[in-house]
């Protein structure tokens, strides 16, 4: 049996948050013995937008994942806030934007970029296919990986979650790449990484306007956590392609799935702001020209395939 929490924060503070997050963590009961010395927290950034757009793991839930390692583990563990660059964002500077430099100060943690260091081509098999993907060692190597995605509705895929936020966990910056065969590429990356704890920020999901929700969602198994979070959504999970090949491939242990916690599946999808792709399609074309003064102010490059859209 998969375990999937489901809790309001009640309110938008500090505490209620931690408190939502605490209790939805401890539902899973989750073994945290004294072999584990590294834990990988892995939040969703997204091209610099704010916690407040709905679009980026809101930093006070990681602070709070943060807080209950602390309180569960020994005091000797090593915790790593991780992400890599992308097409248009480079990771030190949305580390800056977004909060986490001030949180790793406030809470003594280590900041990493995955697109640096020690990175290894790892070979994975989807669809009878070889697909050869750079992973960071440390992701590799770590005794622990958090995964802390957004949910959200994405103009591609219809909404995203815990698979796909590890899809950003991709060394490449570049990952346009990889959009051609987006859901392999995301199957595949979860085959390479494998997400111990999924804690899913629905606090303000975003629509025609960003709406606070107030929902959290805890599971041990991603692929479950997406299956959960495509009901939330409006979407049967059969008709998302990424979820359907990720079923196929069994990445996940989806025959027995027990919701629990405060907030019912029903109740987060009527509170659900509606989704206006005229206005996304807008909003990107937006975007792209705030890109292009972030490429001349950085000097950063933007990818053609984002400044040809």
């Amino acid at each position: 049996m998969t375990n999937v929490a489901l809790m309001n924060t009640t309110g938008f503070t500090q505490n209620e948050i931690s408190e939502a997050v605490s209790k939805a963590l401890d539902t899973l009961n989750y073994d945290l013995n004294d072999k584990i010395n590294t834990i990988i927290i892995k939040p969703n950034l997204c091209y610099y937008w704010d916690y407040s757009t709905g679009e980026t793991t809101d930093p006070r839930v990681v602070s709070a994942v943060i807080d209950w390692i602390r309180q569960r583990t020994k005091k000797e563990v090593c915790i790593f806030v991780a992400e890599a660059d992308a097409s248009a964002m480079m990771t030190k500077y949305a580390f800056r934007m977004l909060g986490y430099e001030k949180l790793s100060q406030q809470k003594n943690v280590k900041l990493f970029n995955l697109s640096g260091g020690e990175i290894i081509n790892k070979e994975v098999v989807v669809e009878e296919e070889k697909i050869i993907l750079p992973i960071n060692k440390i992701l590799l190597n770590s005794d622990l990986i958090i995964n802390v995605p957004k949910i959200k509705y994405h103009r591609t895929l219809g909404f995203t979650c815990a698979l796909k936020n590890m899809f950003g966990a991709i060394s490449k910056p570049r990952k346009y790449v990889y959009h051609k065969h987006l859901s392999n590429i995301i199957v595949g990356v979860n085959k390479i990484i494998k997400t111990n704890i999924v804690l899913a920020d629905g606090i303000i999901i975003a629509g025609k306007t960003p709406k606070k929700i107030g929902a959290i969602m805890a599971s041990d198994d991603a692929l479950v956590a997406d299956l959960v979070a495509a009901r939330i959504m409006g979407y049967d999970p059969s008709s998302i392609a990424y979820l359907k090949l990720a079923m196929k491939e069994k990445i996940g242990n989806i025959d027995n799935i027990n919701l629990v916690g405060n907030l019912k599946l029903e109740n987060i999808r009527k509170e659900l702001p509606n989704n206006n792709y005229l206005l996304q399609k807008l909003s990107w074309k937006m975007q792209l020209e705030l890109l292009k003064l972030y490429s001349k102010m950085s000097q950063d490059v933007i990818p053609p395939i984002l400044s040809e859209a």
